[in-house]
This record gives C-alpha cells, sequence and structure tokens, in this order.
C-alpha cells in the first residue's frame, strides 16, 4: 500500500513522512488499516528513524477547513455516508465550527471532525457520521453541531445559542446525518438546511425553523 513517498508492505512503513499533518494523519489510518488496529504490529521507519511513533505522537497541527473537506468529501461519498453537498458548503459550514485542539477525538470542533475524516478514509460507515456536521454525538451532539450552523447562517430564526439549544432539544433527533435527510420535522433535517444556509441562506433558513416551512415539517 502507497502514500505519495510512502510505501507500506507487510507493515512495513519505507520512506519520508515528512511534517504535514494531513499526510501524518492519513498515514496512520492507511498503515492501521494494512497491519490492524493494534499498533505494536507496526515497524515504522522515517528515513532511518524509529517506530510507529515517529507519526503516532508527533506534535499535530491544526486542520484547516481545506484539510477538513478535503478529507470528507473524498472519505464520506454516496447517500448513507455523505455529509456535505458540495466541497463549497462544507467549506461555507466548517468556519462556524469551534476551532478545537489537534488531534482530539471528541467534543463540538473542527479538529474532533478532522479526525474522524481520517478515520473515515478506513470505516466510512462509522466515522463519516463523526465527521459531518451533526458530531454524530462524538464531535458534539446533533443539536450543537445545529446550533453551530443556525446562530451564525440565520440569526433570523436562531438569533443565539441559549435559545437554539432549548428550540433544539424539543425536536425529534431523526435518522442518524447524512446529506440525503432533507425532509421531515426532526434535527436531521434541519442539519442539511442549515449547511446548505451556508451558501443559500434566503432559501434555507425558513426550513430550519421550528415550527418550519417545508420540507423540514
Amino acid at each position: 500500500m502507497s502514500h505519495g513517498a510512502i510505501v507500506v508492505e507487510n507493515c512495513h512503513v519505507a520512506g519520508e513522512l515528512g511534517d504535514a499533518r494531513g499526510m501524518k494523519t492519513s498515514l496512520l489510518f492507511l498503515v492501521l488499516a494494512a497491519c490492524g488496529s493494534d499498533s505494536s504490529n507496526i515497524d515504522a521507519k522515517a528515513g532511518g528513524g524509529s517506530d510507529a511513533k515517529v507519526f503516532m505522537d508527533a506534535p499535530a497541527a491544526l486542520a484547516t477547513c481545506s484539510d477538513y473537506c478535503t478529507t470528507i468529501t473524498s472519505a464520506c461519498t454516496g447517500a448513507a455516508n455523505s455529509q456535505y453537498g458540495s466541497m463549497v458548503t462544507c467549506i461555507s459550514s466548517c468556519s462556524h465550527f469551534p476551532v478545537g485542539t489537534a488531534g482530539e477525538q471528541s467534543g463540538d470542533s473542527l479538529q474532533c471532525r478532522d479526525y474522524h475524516a481520517h478515520a473515515a478514509l478506513v470505516d466510512p460507515v462509522t466515522h463519516c457520521v463523526h465527521a459531518g456536521p451533526s458530531g454524530g454525538s462524538v464531535c458534539g451532539t446533533p443539536c450543537q453541531g445545529f446550533c453551530d450552523l443556525a446562530v451564525a447562517e440565520c440569526p433570523t430564526q436562531y438569533p443565539n445559542a441559549g435559545g437554539c439549544a432549548t428550540t433544539c432539544a424539543g425536536m425529534t433527533a431523526g435518522s442518524a446525518f447524512n446529506s440525503s435527510i432533507q425532509s421531515g420535522n426532526n434535527v436531521s433535517c434541519r442539519v442539511y438546511h442549515a449547511t446548505a444556509a451556508s451558501t443559500d441562506p434566503g432559501t434555507h433558513c425558513p426550513h430550519i425553523a421550528a415550527p418550519s416551512a417545508a420540507p423540514c415539517m
């Protein structure tokens, strides 16, 4: 298995890891896919360096929206896993998530979503919803993800975070989020239209109100 200048063969990594956060994170999941989830199986060499700790313990740089959206739109495809209608929608929505701490794996933040976007390269069924705007109750609750977007994009409907959180708590959750859920009186429908409002608020902000206009009703 190869990744740029990196070659993974029989759980041995040959090549230069470099310093790019995205390469290190992607490489980690590619190696785990090749060698099993137990990192003790991995023999990693970076220009004659040491073991798997070369990339597993290296300080991570903060992911950007471009990093995150490039990864999630590649990893999470198809009706069941897709999280955004387009790259533009992802970038526009991403700007409203709290930045968080590099490498964190839980909590409502861009960094958590980026971590799970990379994990979705190996296991999209598990991780795409965690990486997406709803957070999948791992990278925040669906109401947290929804309100990050709704308050920023649709202040007429949701003028403040506290009111949004209270309103959202009274909604039906709906199915686990993916971007094909675009109708129904539930949080997942409103998450979709909140992401869409990042590029077209005039059309989509009315859809996320409670009570809502169609189609989230």
